[in-house]
C-alpha cells in the first residue's frame, strides 16, 4: 500500500516536472526561432534596401506603381539646365502699396494699432493692415530651387477653384481670388466657386456679387440658405463645379509661383490621387508671408495621434527611395485638411464628404482613410506653395 502510494505521487511529481520542463524547451526554442528570424529579417531589408536604392529611375517608377499609387511620373521630366514649360516667362511687377514681395506692415501709431486690435477681435486677423496692400501683392518663391526645371504635360485637367466663406474680411478673401487668376494659367481655371455660408456682413452681399462681375463669369458665388458648416459647404461647392478637378482653398490665402501645374502633374497620371500643397504661413498681424519649415528641402508627411490631433513627420526612407529628386511629389497616409486638389468625379464616387460632418476638424481623416482604402492615394507636392492666415482666434461661432 505504502509503495503503491509512493509511485503514485512520483508519477504525479514527475508529470508536473515534466510538463514544466515542455513548457520551458518550447519557450526556448520560440525565443531562438525568433532571434535568429528578426536577425534575418533585418539582413534581407539590409539587402532589400541598398538594392531599391541601387534602382535607376525607370524601375523606381515601375516598383512605385506596383505598390501605390502616387509614384514618379515619366511624362513629368526634369531638366536641369533649362526652365521648366510652366514657369513664368516675365516677374511681377510690384506696387507702390505696403507689403510687396510679402513684407511685413509694420503699424506703430496708436490709432493704427488700436484700429488692427479692433479687426482682429472681428475677424481674428488684422484686417487694417491687410487693407493697406495691393490684391495683386507680390510674395516670395520660397520653392525648392529644383521646381523651377520641371516640365509638366501639356494638356493638364481644368479646375473648379472652391474657396467657402463665413463673414470673412473683405480683402483676404479677394486677394485670394486675385492670387488664384493671377498666377494661374488661364487655361487650367474653368471656374472660382465661391461659398457664402449665410454671412451676415454686408460687404459679403450685393458689394461682393457686383465686384465679382469684372471676372466675366470666371468667378460665381453660391450661398447657402441656413448655416452648414465649412466641411458640408466643401460639398456644396464640389457639386456646383464643372471642371474635371476640384481644388479647395480657404478663404484666406496666396497662392505660390507656378503652383497649380505640379497640383495637376499627378491627378493626370491617376485620378485617385489626391493632391495636396505646401503650406506657407502669413502672419496674422503684419501679413508677413513666410515659410513655416526650416528648409525648402524639409520635406514632412501628415500624420495623427490617437485623438486624432494632426501631426508631420519626416518622410520614411522608403519613401525617399522612391523618388529621385527632392522636389518629387511623396506620398502621405493624411493631411491638413484645408488645401488639397482632387478629381471631381472621383470625390463624387467617395460620397463628397461624410454628411454628418459640418464644422473642420477630423474631416480629412474620413476622406484620407476613404481614399486609401478604394484604391487611391495622397501625395505632398513639395513644388506647390499655398500661403496661408493662421487666426488668432476664432471670431465666430458656428451656428448649430
Amino acid at each position: 500500500m505504502m509503495i503503491a502510494r509512493k509511485k503514485l505521487q512520483l508519477q504525479r511529481l514527475w508529470r508536473q516536472r515534466g510538463c514544466r520542463l515542455s513548457t520551458y524547451i518550447l519557450l526556448g526554442v520560440l525565443v531562438l526561432f525568433g532571434f535568429f528570424y528578426n536577425k534575418a529579417g533585418r539582413s534581407e531589408m539590409s539587402l532589400l534596401d541598398s538594392k531599391s536604392a541601387a534602382l535607376e529611375f525607370d524601375d523606381i517608377d515601375e516598383l512605385a506603381n506596383k505598390e501605390l499609387p502616387g509614384g514618379p511620373d515619366r511624362n513629368t521630366i526634369f531638366r536641369e539646365d533649362e526652365l521648366g514649360n510652366y514657369e513664368p516667362k516675365t516677374p511681377e511687377v510690384p506696387s507702390n502699396q505696403p507689403g510687396e514681395g510679402g513684407k511685413p506692415v509694420p503699424v506703430t501709431d496708436e490709432e493704427g494699432m488700436a484700429a488692427g486690435r479692433a479687426a482682429e477681435r472681428e475677424f481674428g486677423f488684422n484686417t487694417y493692415v491687410s487693407d493697406m496692400i495691393s490684391l495683386n501683392r507680390t510674395i516670395p518663391d520660397i520653392r525648392p530651387k529644383e521646381c523651377k526645371h520641371w516640365d509638366y504635360p501639356e494638356k493638364l485637367p481644368t479646375v473648379s477653384v472652391v474657396i467657402v466663406f463665413h463673414n470673412e474680411g473683405w480683402t483676404p478673401l479677394l486677394r485670394t481670388v486675385h492670387s488664384v487668376l493671377l498666377r494661374s494659367p488661364p487655361e487650367l481655371i474653368e471656374q472660382i466657386v465661391m461659398v457664402d455660408d449665410d454671412s451676415d456682413k454686408p460687404h459679403l452681399k450685393e458689394k461682393l456679387d457686383k465686384y465679382v462681375t469684372r471676372f466675366n463669369g470666371k468667378v460665381i458665388v453660391v450661398r447657402t440658405e441656413q448655416r452648414e458648416g465649412l466641411i458640408k459647404a466643401r460639398s456644396i461647392g464640389a457639386k456646383h463645379s464643372t471642371a474635371e478637378v476640384v481644388l479647395f482653398l480657404d478663404a484666406h490665402c496666396e497662392v505660390n509661383t507656378n503652383w497649380l501645374p505640379p497640383l495637376l502633374a499627378p491627378i493626370k497620371k491617376n485620378r485617385k490621387v489626391m493632391s495636396v500643397p505646401v503650406i506657407d504661413g502669413i502672419d496674422s498681424n503684419s501679413w508677413e508671408y513666410r515659410s513655416v519649415y526650416g528648409s525648402p528641402n524639409a520635406h514632412h508627411s501628415g500624420i495623427f495621434e490617437w485623438g486624432l490631433l494632426y501631426k508631420e513627420t519626416q518622410i520614411t526612407e522608403r519613401e525617399t527611395a522612391h523618388r529621385k529628386h527632392s522636389s518629387q511629389p511623396f506620398r502621405s497616409p493624411t493631411h491638413a485638411g484645408g488645401l488639397f486638389a482632387i478629381d471631381r468625379l472621383w470625390f463624387k464616387e467617395l460620397g463628397y464628404y461624410d454628411e454628418g460632418l459640418q464644422i473642420w476638424g477630423g474631416e480629412q481623416y474620413e476622406l484620407s482613410f476613404k481614399i486609401w482604402q478604394c484604391g487611391g492615394g495622397i501625395v505632398f507636392v513639395p513644388c506647390s506653395h499655398v500661403g496661408h492666415v493662421y487666426r488668432s482666434h476664432m471670431p465666430y461661432s458656428f451656428g448649430f
